[in-house]
């Protein structure tokens, strides 16, 4: 039964290329880490995104293991800059937030 008053659904469907949205990011970082539950085949995304990518990893999904705990630290304690630059690596500053 047709009710006048209730609009028809409309479904539009968009194919976007994600190598678009991304690619400001990959200009900008020297680099980046992408990570989802579901980026599956793996070798499929670094042709979608036009990358060529260092490590490509994955994990088997269960509830039984340690889970990883990435940590991103731009500062340390004394609230200087930590960096991982070759050149720095002899900065006491960076020794001292680092440690030996």
């Amino acid at each position: 039964e047709r009710m006048p008053s209730v609009p028809d659904p409309v479904l539009q469907l968009a194919c976007l290329d994600a190598s678009l949205a991304i690619r400001p990011v990959f200009e900008k970082f020297q680099s980046v880490i992408i990570t989802s539950g579901t980026l599956s085949p793996l070798d499929l995304y670094p042709k979608l995104l036009n990358v060529n990518p260092v490590v490509v990893q994955s994990f088997q999904m269960t509830l039984t293991r340690e889970c990883i705990c990435p940590l991103v630290a731009t500062r340390g304690m004394d609230h200087s800059a930590m960096s991982t630059k070759f050149d720095m690596r002899d900065d006491p500053g960076v020794i001292r937030n680092y440690g030996k």
